[in-house]
C-alpha cells in the first residue's frame, strides 16, 4: 500500500509539474514528453516504485521507422493502467494518446494535451474526425507518436479483445504507418478492479512489430490484431 501511496503521489507531482511548465512556455512539449514523462516519470516509476526489470524489443523496420525522425500510430494491447509507463519507457519517440474531444475542455489539462500534440476526436462528428486526421499528420510528422488502445478499455482476463475501428479510420486517412506493440508483465503487477501496486512476478517486456501499412480499415485491423498476436507469444 505504501508502495501505491508514493505511486500516486509522484504521478500526481509529475502531472501538475508538466501542467504549468506547458503553461509557461508551449515549446516546452518536446522536453516534457522525452525528459519529465518518459525519464524523471515513467522510467524512476518502473525501476524505484514499481521495481520492476525491464526489456525492449524492436524490429528493425521499426527501428528505422524510428530513427527515420518520423512517427507512427502505435496500437497496443491494453491490460493496465501501468501500460502508460511501460509505453513512455520503451517508445523511442516521444508520445501522444489519442483522445476524446471532451478532454480539451477541461481547464488547464486540455489546453497542455493540445500543446504536446493529442490527437482529439468527437466519434460520430465528421469535422472533429477531419481536424483529428490534420492533427495526426502534423504530430506524426513532427516525430511524435500517437499512442492508441484499440480495445477500447482494460482487458478483464490479460487476453486481447476485438479492436474498435476508430483508430484504424484515423491512421488509414492520414496515411500514418502503424507500428504493432505488445506489453508484457503489467497485468499481474496492476489488473483491472485493483488499486493496489503487487510485486512484479517477471520483467515487464515491450515488443514493436514491423510497421503496417493499409488504405483499407478492415484489413489494416486485421493485420495490426494478427502482428499483435504474433508478439504475445
Amino acid at each position: 500500500m505504501i508502495r501505491t501511496i508514493i505511486a500516486v503521489c509522484y504521478s500526481a507531482f509529475c502531472c501538475w509539474l508538466a501542467l504549468v511548465i506547458l503553461m509557461i512556455s508551449s515549446k516546452s512539449a518536446n522536453w516534457i514528453l522525452l525528459t519529465l514523462a518518459k525519464r524523471i516519470w515513467s522510467k524512476f516509476m518502473m525501476k524505484w516504485i514499481i521495481c520492476a526489470d525491464f526489456e525492449v524489443t524492436i524490429s528493425p523496420k521499426a527501428q528505422e521507422l524510428f530513427d527515420s525522425d518520423h512517427g507512427a500510430v502505435l496500437m497496443s494491447n491494453h491490460v493496465s493502467y501501468i501500460d502508460i509507463t511501460a509505453a513512455f519507457v520503451a517508445t523511442p519517440t516521444p508520445i501522444v494518446f489519442l483522445a476524446k474531444a471532451s478532454l480539451r475542455r477541461v481547464p488547464f489539462l486540455g489546453s497542455a494535451n493540445e500543446r504536446v500534440g493529442t490527437v482529439f476526436v468527437k466519434q460520430g462528428d465528421i469535422k472533429s474526425a477531419k481536424k483529428a486526421i490534420s492533427t495526426l499528420v502534423k504530430t506524426v510528422e513532427s516525430g511524435r507518436s500517437v499512442l492508441v488502445f484499440p480495445e477500447g478499455s482494460r482487458s478483464n482476463d490479460g487476453k486481447l479483445a476485438r479492436f474498435k475501428k476508430g483508430g484504424f479510420h484515423l491512421a488509414t486517412q492520414s496515411g500514418a504507418p502503424v507500428v504493432p506493440m505488445y506489453i508484457d508483465g503489467v497485468f499481474e503487477i496492476l489488473p483491472v478492479g485493483s488499486w493496489r501496486l503487487k510485486w512484479p512476478k517477471r520483467p515487464v517486456t515491450v515488443k514493436f512489430g514491423d510497421p503496417l501499412y493499409s488504405k483499407n480499415v478492415e484489413e489494416l485491423r486485421q493485420l495490426t490484431f494478427d502482428s499483435i498476436t504474433q508478439l504475445s507469444r
